[in-house]
């Protein structure tokens, strides 16, 4: 690449020199004009190579911003991604469609006035002959169906997914943690499947515009938590009776916060899955803490609550069947337990646990029914609702 001056006008020129038998993308260039690619301004040939000459862009490139430890905000991030939207959404529409095949950071450049650019088209191809023995594209940012020698659009998703990815730098995790939706975006981008990643960049820019970062402080959210952590290493680490052990509830009150944090109720479902396995090891942690009957108790019903949310009645049928461990003290396990089969509708195994209620109640003479009898009638209740009235004679049969 040459940088060069023209002489009647007196304005700067980029000049691109490429071998004559590449003289295909300066073929693809006279075709293509957009506001975010540079424009084509003359072409020839010399001997056994052929020079493009383009619009000279006065900038760097992305790759090199990053070099001198520019950090891209995630506004800037975003901003980047939807221009490059608007690039491929040209390429694609077109007839036939063009496929970039090589987006990376080192191919976007960026002026000092913050202005995007799309450049180099060496690997770009048209749809008819999207498949080759061999592709070009860069390691790390192509399509794993582009290394095996086809190409698509979604195959520039990918490369965009992880060029923005790259964009996020050091700061990824965190960029995710205050964004969701742009983690959730690039994971999308990223599948490794072609018909799992976005369909058209229609549908990729409407996702895309709907993103914004959390308004929130992360330290507000951390810090709680961390203090929490600190406490809770320190009572294991000082070896202390458990009769000093703090109260059970000063303990679970940073945990179940996190149900009600930013990233749990605004947050992708990745996210949220992993809030409930990080719930699930906090709790189980403090089940070995705290073995206390009523503590015991309480832990395992958050612990099947949290497997409740998290879609893994597997998860939650453990624990429902531990806390039936501890009757008599927790009677009351058999109604939870009868309802949580209820709402899987597994209604054969919800009547044997009343059955199986009933009988121990009356082997130990004890007044379990009349004490929880507006419980089990609730419980009656809303099986009767997820039944339906169609199946309302089951149900009297059933109690």
């Amino acid at each position: 690449m040459y940088l060069a001056r023209d002489l009647e006008l007196g304005i700067f020129r980029a000049v691109k020199e490429l071998p004559a038998s590449s003289r295909r993308e300066a073929g693809l260039l006279r075709l293509l004009e957009h506001p975010y690619l540079p424009k084509m301004i003359d072409y020839t040939e010399r001997g056994n190579f052929c020079y493009i000459i383009m619009e000279y862009i006065h900038g760097r490139s992305l790759e090199e911003y990053m070099q001198e430890g520019y950090v891209f905000s995630i506004e800037e991030i975003l901003c980047i991604g939807d221009v490059t939207l608007q690039v491929l959404e040209y390429f694609h529409s077109r007839k036939p469609a063009v496929f970039y095949g090589d987006l990376k950071p080192a191919n976007i450049m960026m002026t000092d006035q913050k202005r995007l650019y799309l450049v180099d088209f060496g690997s770009a191809v048209f749809s008819y002959s999207a498949s080759y023995k061999e592709t070009k594209g860069t390691r790390g940012y192509a399509a794993p169906e582009q290394l095996q020698g086809k190409i698509s659009a979604a195959s520039d998703f990918y490369a965009l997914g992880k060029t923005m990815e790259v964009l996020c730098g050091k700061k990824k995790f965190r960029y995710f943690l205050k964004c969701p939706a742009l983690g959730k975006f690039i994971f999308r981008c990223c599948r490794t499947e072609p018909e799992k990643r976005w369909q058209g960049t229609a549908e990729a820019r409407n996702e895309l515009c709907k993103i914004h970062p959390l308004n929130l402080q992360l330290k507000a959210v951390l810090f709680p938590l961390a203090v929490a952590l600190v406490v809770f290493v320190a009572v294991l680490g000082s070896g202390l009776d458990r009769e000093k052990l703090p109260e059970l509830s000063q303990m679970l009150t940073p945990v179940t916060a996190r149900y009600f944090t930013m990233e749990y109720q605004s947050g992708s479902a990745i996210w949220k899955e992993k809030i409930h396995v990080h719930i699930e090891k906090e709790l189980q942690n403090l089940q070995k803490v705290y073995q206390k009957t009523q503590d015991q108790i309480r832990i395992l019903e958050l612990l099947a609550w949290n497997g409740q949310l998290a879609d893994k009645a597997d998860h939650a049928e453990i624990y429902y069947r531990q806390l039936l461990t501890y009757e008599p003290e927790y009677s009351k396990g058999y109604l939870e337990y009868g309802l949580f089969l209820c709402r899987q509708g597994r209604y054969q195994e919800s009547r044997a646990v009343y059955r199986q209620w009933k009988n121990r109640a009356e082997e130990k003479r004890m007044q379990i029914a009349d004490a929880f009898a507006e419980e089990w009638q609730e419980w009656k209740k809303e099986a009767g609702i997820i039944l339906g009235r169609t199946k309302q004679s089951f149900l009297e049969g059933a109690f």
